[in-house]
């Protein structure tokens, strides 16, 4: 069995099923911007300003000035305001449905969510599988330093690393793609410990250690 699948399945076995990543609405969508360089307590003050406004037409007859304010807790609030404005206006312009743009090949919607300003590859990935409901792989900062570390890769470009970990999402189901980016990142916030040895999750079955020493 290929080394990824056995470590992706040692991480379902460790930390269960996650049940964070259902992204089904405008609300959902403009979090994907919101989130970039700041925490989700951040992200949850923008979204609780924006909330008496979450409709594409309302958020759209905002003024400029008033969108930024609203956002202002999220940091980086022109660039984010001015994003959320950009993919706004590029949503009516296909028609604004999640549904009819979802049943676009996956290579062109890809392409043009990274043509839209302020939309990189990670942000476009995240939106394909979780609004737009099409497998993909993110290759975050997460997956590099796990993978890295664990001797199956030495990965340091976003596309490049996405490219060889596709071919095990053509096998994967939608939800298994989803599950597999929850659990990498999940297991990610715990890489606090130094030095970090999570080894054991080659091997088949592994037991997950005791590291209550290692935190102290």
């Amino acid at each position: 069995m290929d080394q990824r699948l056995i470590v992706l399945q040692n991480l379902t076995a460790h930390y269960g099923k996650q049940h964070w990543w259902q992204a089904d609405s405008l609300e959902d969508w403009l979090m994907m911007i919101l989130i970039q360089r700041t925490n989700s307590r951040n992200v949850e003050q923008a979204v609780n300003n924006l909330q008496p406004y979450m409709q594409v037409d309302t958020l759209l007859n905002l003024s400029q000035d008033e969108l930024e304010d609203l956002v202002r807790p999220a940091g980086f609030y022109r660039q984010k305001a001015l994003r959320i404005r950009l993919l706004l206006e590029w949503f009516q312009e296909q028609g604004g449905s999640f549904e009819a743009i979802s049943k676009r090949p996956v290579a062109e919607l890809r392409k043009t969510l990274l043509a839209l300003n302020g939309i990189g590859p990670e942000t476009a990935d995240v939106m394909l599988m979780y609004t737009f409901n099409h497998k993909t792989f993110v290759a975050d900062q997460y997956a590099m330093r796990l993978f890295n570390r664990l001797g199956l890769g030495e990965y340091k470009q976003y596309e490049v690393m996405r490219a060889d970990f596709m071919p095990l999402i053509a096998d994967a189901t939608l939800d298994q793609a989803r599950e597999w980016h929850a659990l990498i990142d999940e297991h990610g916030k715990t890489q606090v410990r130094h030095p970090y040895d999570d080894s054991f999750l080659l091997q088949p079955n592994a037991q997950w250690p005791d590291l209550s020493a290692a935190e102290k």
